[in-house]
């Protein structure tokens, strides 16, 4: 992952590495204090803000048997986010990104491509 402000004559900031295989998607969390990356090597990693320079990730996370090609940051609870799994996995996992526990995991019967939570008011959504 390369991290690059084009405001900067010298744009590159810091390059993270920890995947093993390309990588999917990558999604900042509602905050923008940490950043999460799922890859074809079956995992997801949580890196900090505030560690970017040092290329450390704050979580690897582990667990899906596919490709993770599907994430989002739950805009209910800080520190949480799901991943979603492709084609072998076809599961949904729910992360506590401050701890790197597993909280919960969804057989969703067919790969997960896409995750979004709902921005209604009262509900407490997620969409695959």
């Amino acid at each position: 992952i390369a991290h690059v402000d084009l405001r900067a004559n010298t744009p590159f900031i810091a390059k993270n590495e920890g995947h093993k295989q390309e990588i999917c998607g990558m999604k900042w969390s509602p905050d923008g204090n940490q950043l999460i990356s799922g890859g074809n090597d079956n995992t997801a990693f949580v890196w900090g803000l505030q560690n970017l320079v040092a290329g450390k990730p704050l979580a690897k996370l582990r667990g899906h048997k596919a490709a993770v090609k599907a994430m989002a940051w739950s805009p209910f609870q800080h520190g949480q986010c799901v991943t979603g799994g492709g084609t072998s996995d076809k599961t949904i996992k729910v992360w506590n990104t401050l701890t790197g526990e597993n909280i919960a995991t969804i057989d969703t019967g067919s790969q997960v491509c896409s995750l979004l939570y709902s921005q209604s008011q009262g509900y407490e959504e997620l969409v695959s």
